[in-house]
Formats: structure tokens, sequence, C-alpha cells
């Protein structure tokens, strides 16, 4: 589904905003600081319960307020008849309350289910160059989406995977009834989120290797899975092996938890290898290939939160991108500033509609 209108309240500097969004282009532009970030914002908390912006430590509350709420009206991707409203209230106490069609449910990922969020921002230049947690999220944003029974597994996986670390934190070697409690419950979940991982890259390198040729990038990219354990056999002899180490350790050393993509181009690893500019366009080519997968798969559009387009890219790798999402087909959120080259870009691939921000107020 898509968002058709969204309404804000009281996200950072945006008091009340109500939009009504293109299912496919829509353009945000304002100078720095006016908001247009935090309308991007406004759609990752709606679907995923959080901001996208982890080094602001200040709470994405609007100041002086007690409480922020975002809502949207979805459509199906083939039929404006089928409408869905969906919405969220977070409480500076740390509460959330979320709906669909007006009656509360008990999970944020069931908004997510309804309406997925991608994300692309200067920071996501951390999937290549940053630590093994990054890149997980990349790939388990992919898998909840099409493999239904995961979010159960991973949980059952991670409740685990904590009392297991609780005991080994102890260092008693005769808390070995209680680890091999733990052990059956955390194996068929790590084995299960490992067959599911191993079958979504799969897939996704598929798909990445032919979108790639709409980006002309000479070395290809390769995306290599690192399961996080690696000896032949399963998860629970490798944990038998381990677990003198674990001890020592105090924590569970192997597993799904430690999993990693390894990014490479061509012969080289991307990180090591590639320009910023490089990078940044192998960030755009891996995400919308995920997304590519998700719509074909699902039958669901995609919302694409894109901030600050040309970070990195100059116009033409820019253009590339922009002609990359209008064949793929999500429906996309692009912020830029007053900058009339690259918008009108922007207008003449995408046909988009767009609104301006100032001082946190939106116009059309």
């Amino acid at each position: 589904m898509s968002i058709k209108t969204l309404d804000v309240s009281n996200v950072r500097n945006v008091q009340s905003a109500s939009l009504e969004c293109s299912q496919y282009s829509n353009l945000i532009i304002g100078p720095n600081g006016s908001g247009k970030t935090s309308l991007l914002e406004s759609m990752a908390v709606l679907s995923q319960g959080k901001s996208f912006r982890n080094s602001l430590k200040k709470s994405i509350i609007r100041d002086g307020q007690s409480s922020l709420t975002v809502s949207a009206l979805l459509r199906a991707i083939d039929s404006d008849s089928m409408e869905t409203r969906i919405g969220i209230s977070k409480f500076g106490g740390g509460k959330t309350v979320a709906k669909v069609a007006l009656e509360k449910v008990q999970r944020v990922s069931t908004l997510s289910s309804l309406l997925p969020v991608c994300v692309i921002e200067p920071n996501s230049m951390d999937i290549i160059e940053g630590g093994p947690s990054f890149r997980r999220q990349l790939m388990d944003w992919g898998v909840f989406h099409v493999e239904h029974g995961f979010i159960d597994h991973w949980r059952r996986f991670s409740h685990a995977l904590k009392q297991r670390n609780a005991l080994l934190k102890t260092g008693q070697k005769d808390s070995s009834n209680q680890l091999d409690y733990w052990n059956r419950i955390l194996v068929p979940s790590a084995e299960y989120v490992t067959n599911v991982r191993q079958k979504y890259m799969m897939e996704l390198e598929e798909t990445l290797s032919r979108s790639l040729t709409h980006f002309f990038m000479d070395d290809g990219i390769r995306i290599v899975l690192r399961d996080g354990w690696t000896d032949a056999g399963g998860y629970s002899e490798c944990l038998d092996k381990t677990i003198t180490k674990d001890l020592r350790y105090g924590f569970t050393t192997i597993g799904p938890h430690k999993a990693d993509l390894e990014i490479c181009a061509g012969n080289h690893l991307a990180k090591d290898y590639l320009s910023r500019g490089q990078k940044k366009l192998a960030v755009y080519a891996i995400r919308l290939a995920q997304i590519e997968q998700l719509q074909r798969k699902s039958g669901r559009q995609v919302s694409l939160l894109l901030d600050d387009l040309p970070s990195e890219l100059d116009t033409n790798n820019c253009e590339k991108v922009c002609k990359e999402i209008k064949r793929i087909g999500c429906q996309v959120f692009i912020t830029s500033i007053n900058n009339t080259d690259l918008n009108s870009m922007i207008i003449d691939t995408l046909d988009p509609n767009v609104f301006h921000v100032e001082h946190g107020t939106v116009s059309v």
C-alpha cells in the first residue's frame, strides 16, 4: 500500500501538516532546517515506530508538547477503493499507541507490514562503511517483509540469547542444565533465521545483478552472507564446541546475531575500493534492488524516503537514481533544498507532487 494522505502533529518543528500524496513521486522542497526531513521522519515513525536519525539525542516530539501523532490513509496499489487508515502516537514517557482502522494494535510491526518504508539518507553510507549491525538491519528489513515467520523466530531467538548470555556471565560450568534448556529454544530459531536469510540474499543477488545495468557500475557489486557460525555442522554442535570460549567471554560468540554481509566491488571490498560517490551509488543500487524484489514477491508498494539526494552524487548520477525509481514503480518522497537545476531534473524525470516547507509549515 502507499500513502494517500499524511497528517503530522508535533514532530520536531512541524506543529501540524497535511499532505495529499502522489501514489508514485513526491518532492519536498525547502531550506535547511525548514522541516523537510521531519516529514520523512514522521513517515518512518508511522511505519517503524522510530526515527532514522539516531544521532539526534533530542526527542522527536515538538518542544513544549507531551506527544506526537502521525496518521495516514493508505491505498492499495491497484485500487483506490481499498483504503486503510493507520496511526501512531508517541508520548514523552516512552509510551507508544499504534492503530489500524481506529483499533489499537499490540505491535508496531503490524504497521510495518501494511506500510513498508525504506529510508536512504546521508548516514546510509554505513551500510558499506559501518559495522555489521548496519548490514544485518538492511538484510533483515527485506527478510521481515517477505518471510512472515521471521519476526516470531527472531524474537524467540533474541529472548533465548539474552537468557543464555545471562547464564554465561556467571562463568559457572554447573549451569549446563539451564544452558541446555535455552539452547533447545535457541537452536531451531537460529537455524530458521539463517536459512531464510540465505534464501533472501540469493534472490537479492539476482535482482541486484540485473538492476546494476541501469547504474553502469563497471565492477559490479557482489554481496556475500557470513552466517555468524561457520562450522559445517548444525548450530547445536557449534554451540557445544564454543562453550568454553563462551564461558570465558561471558556471551554467545556465534550465531545469527554475529552475521555480516561482505559487500564487494569486483574482487575488492567495496569500503576499501570504491570512491565516496561510487559507494553512495552502490547503496542506492542495493536498496532499490531490495524494493524491486519486495514489490515483485509481495505485490505491495514500498514507500521510499530519500533524504538529501545529491549527497555524494553529481547531477548525472542523481538522474540515474530517479530513472531507476521510476522504473521500479515505488512511491518516493524526496527532500531537496532550493536547487533549481536538481529540482528541474527531478520534476522532468518523475513528475512529482511538489510541497514547499518553510519554518515547519507545508504548502503546495
